[in-house]
């Protein structure tokens, strides 16, 4: 199914002059350096406060929303959770606001992380430009497998677990070279004690 006839989307807050970062700003503003692109989280102390101007067309980001970064070699999506209090994403993101229908947004979320998602938009983005962007058009178009909810649900468990796995395999070999290394370091000190 196409991600259109799924999920409304919308772009990000696009404002017409710099963003100027004030403490006392009515929201937050969620921009790409808030993520962390490599566990797909985030952080939202990292937020800055300003004072825009909204129009109707702006939309608050809601827990259960997507933010998926159009602008860019490396596209990804993000499943917001937690916010600190009215957030607008900024124009780098499309905000896919999932309704409740026959996808769970942490299972789209998952979706367009995969890799038939990172080929379609190589194939149909446009890439080889200095910054490459993708298009409202290109992103509803996605096409979706849309199992059960049950097997949606596994899905995003099983791939939640695999990750935690990757983390502590990378925990575990990082202590394991340290180990090692101080093996190797005590053998040298002795060593060099009986010569």
């Amino acid at each position: 199914m196409k991600l259109k006839k799924l999920a409304a989307i919308n772009s990000g807050y696009i404002s017409r002059t710099r963003i100027e970062p004030d403490e006392t700003g009515s929201l937050f503003l969620f921009q790409a350096k808030d993520v962390d692109t490599e566990n797909l989280g985030y952080d939202t102390g990292s937020l800055i406060r300003f004072s825009p101007a909204l129009s109707a067309k702006d939309w608050l980001l809601k827990k259960g929303d997507i933010l998926f970064m159009a602008r860019g070699a490396n596209n990804y999506s993000i499943l917001i959770n937690k916010l600190p209090g009215d957030t607008v994403a900024a124009a780098s993101f499309f905000i896919i606001r999932v309704p409740d229908g026959p996808a769970r947004a942490n299972y789209l979320c998952w979706y367009l992380n995969q890799g038939a998602v990172e080929e379609y938009l190589k194939r149909y983005s446009g890439r080889g430009v200095h910054m490459p962007v993708v298009r409202r058009k290109v992103l509803e178009e996605i096409d979706i497998p849309i199992p059960s909810p049950a097997v949606q649900k596994t899905v995003v468990e099983t791939a939640r677990l695999v990750e935690k796995e990757q983390r502590l395999y990378a925990m575990l070999a990082e202590k394991r070279k340290e180990w090692i290394m101080e093996c190797c370091l005590k053998a040298a000190r002795k060593d060099q004690k009986k010569g």
